[in-house]
């Protein structure tokens, strides 16, 4: 992936193996949010091919990456402020539906069935994440804690088979990142899903995900469990940097 005369991803390759958690680090600017856009389409890459259960994700357009099986967060919250914990759920499912403009405008009995389905899912995804006393709220006026589990909830309300999550513990105190991990941990085990994790917070990293690969100037440096990489000497390198 280039951007004139700068490669922001050179030539990186890697597998995530479907039901695991993958951690991907790397130092600012290592190319992880160009390669979390490039998998979910709103990047056009210049070479290369993203495999999807072995189907080329170049062949969807952008707003077909949801009904594909991908779903997202984002790094920065992008919620619907005004709108309820609930009705910001149910937006995240509507990838599933299959009933058009004619038939909402007439209220079929198509689309009623669609939306009690879409209320019945996002109601089990605020239980899954403890927000049952909050799902009447407006976004707006729940703490950035309590968004951020909203914004995961919306990515599940389309049922994807592979979630990429966007640095899901920035922003998150000590207690807040022990919680969001036995989430995470849950939502896996529970939904069957394979996550791919960006992630800063490296101690949250290294205990929940299968596997970490770590980027370092749009290159792969490191790829294996945590401790293979935690003990890597160009992972330790481009973090912490030598002696002259």
């Amino acid at each position: 992936m280039r951007f004139g005369g700068i490669t922001a991803l050179d030539k990186v390759s890697f597998s995530v193996a479907a039901g695991h958690i993958v951690g991907l680090i790397g130092p600012n600017g290592a190319g992880k949010t160009t390669l979390f856009n490039c998998l979910s389409r709103l990047y056009s890459f210049n070479e290369g091919a993203i495999l999807f259960e072995g189907l080329s994700v170049v062949d969807h357009p952008p707003h077909g990456i949801a009904a594909l099986g991908i779903g997202r967060t984002f790094q920065n919250l992008a919620l619907f402020r005004t709108m309820t914990v609930r009705q910001n759920i149910m937006l995240g499912g509507h990838c599933r539906t299959s009933s058009g403009f004619l038939a909402n405008a007439l209220r079929l009995p198509q689309v009623k069935r669609e939306e009690r389905a879409l209320q019945e899912h996002a109601d089990e995804l605020i239980e899954l994440l403890d927000m049952k006393s909050v799902a009447e709220t407006r976004v707006m006026d729940l703490s950035f804690g309590t968004q951020k589990r909203v914004e995961l909830a919306r990515a599940l309300a389309s049922s994807p088979k592979l979630l990429l999550l966007d640095e899901p513990a920035g922003g998150l105190n000590h207690e807040e990142v022990g919680v969001l991990m036995e989430q995470l941990r849950g939502v896996r085990d529970r939904l069957k899903l394979t996550m791919l994790l960006v992630e800063h917070h490296m101690n949250m990293v290294m205990r929940i995900s299968d596997k970490v690969v770590a980027l370092d100037f749009g290159r792969v440096i490191a790829d294996g469990t945590p401790a293979e990489v935690q003990s890597n000497e160009d992972v330790i390198r481009a973090y912490l940097g030598v002696e002259s």
